[in-house]
């Protein structure tokens, strides 16, 4: 079996860190224009791939020498068993994961080379999510950072409030990072509980976002007009695609991480998904400051974009031949 990673690694001595979300299969066509409505068009190539962020998150971790766990719903069917092959081969673990003889969700995702665009259509199944019972199955010592993507607010939020009294009776507290990306408004009470909270440009439209230092300045006016007793405040970190990332502390300053151009484009595929990897990687591996952070993650995930997959992001960590 193929081994991922590198072995020598500044995460020994560091606890798990956790990822809890979804596993799909992503099928990826690339084509050369996008087609004209009822016209058909050959793919310049094509492959699949194991996808979903909390996946995606845990590979580029594995890639970078953490050691990390997934925990996810994970399907029974016999397609599937290439992709829980593959988490193993890279060292993820998944031991805790719960099963179903459920079809796994799927994407079908589009990269088009003349715009250097991708479209994703993504088919859930209605399949089941992982629910406070999987997580309260976990031995939550094993832990020093658990992340979640804000997906659905009744099963994070008995997860997040977990970890809130975890944390309350221990000196060694587990970090919690969230990442937003739908559903705000709904997902908000969550903020109250986590350490970083990491929000994506797809949420600009919906909340009258004009800029990612607008955003932050509505999000700080937002964390302000809470109520209650020893409510938390996260960090926050606005993602603004080519344009770089939003950073603000815990006093609504605001800083500008400026973005890391690629020269060329060769797979945009899970760039995002690398960020939050690497944001993770130098927040809690590396001891570094979030600004620091933020703009290795936004370093990472340009080099990311440079080729296919993930396999080569842990190459930018060496040091040169001379």
């Amino acid at each position: 079996m193929t081994q991922y990673g590198n072995k020598l690694s500044w995460a020994v001595g560091k606890k798990t860190v956790l990822c809890i979300g979804t596993t799909t299969i992503d099928f990826v066509s690339t084509i050369k224009h996008f087609p004209r409505e009822n016209s058909s068009q050959q793919v310049v190539g094509g492959y699949w791939t194991r996808g979903g962020r909390a996946s995606n998150n845990c590979t580029v971790l594995a890639n970078l020498g953490v050691k990390v766990e997934l925990l996810g719903m994970l399907s029974n069917w016999s397609v599937f068993e290439v992709l829980k092959d593959d988490l193993k081969g890279r060292g993820i673990i998944i031991e805790n994961c719960p099963t179903c003889d459920q079809g796994a969700p799927f994407s079908s995702v589009i990269l088009c080379k003349a715009t250097k665009t991708r479209n994703i259509v993504y088919c859930n199944n209605d399949f089941p999510y992982v629910s406070i019972e999987d997580f309260r199955k976990l031995d939550l010592n094993r832990y020093g950072w658990i992340h979640i993507r804000a997906l659905y607010f009744d099963k994070s939020l008995p997860m997040v409030k977990d970890i809130q009294a975890y944390n309350a009776t221990r000196e060694e507290k587990i970090a919690l990072s969230i990442y937003f990306d739908n559903n705000l408004d709904d997902m908000w009470p969550l903020m109250d509980y986590c350490d970083y909270a990491i929000f994506s440009k797809k949420l600009a439209q919906t909340n009258s976002w004009a800029s990612m230092e607008d955003a932050c300045l509505q999000l700080d006016e937002r964390l302000r007009m809470r109520w209650g007793l020893n409510l938390k405040r996260p960090y926050v970190v606005v993602l603004w695609g080519d344009q770089g990332a939003g950073i603000m502390d815990h006093d609504g300053n605001y800083t500008h991480a400026k973005p890391h151009k690629p020269r060329r484009i060769v797979d945009a595929l899970g760039a995002g998904d690398t960020f939050m990897g690497a944001f993770i990687y130098a927040l809690y591996i590396r001891e570094r400051s979030l600004s620091v952070a933020v703009e290795f993650g936004n370093r990472m995930a340009s080099y990311k974009c440079t080729k296919n997959g993930y396999d080569h992001i842990a190459n930018i960590l060496l040091p040169p031949i001379l």
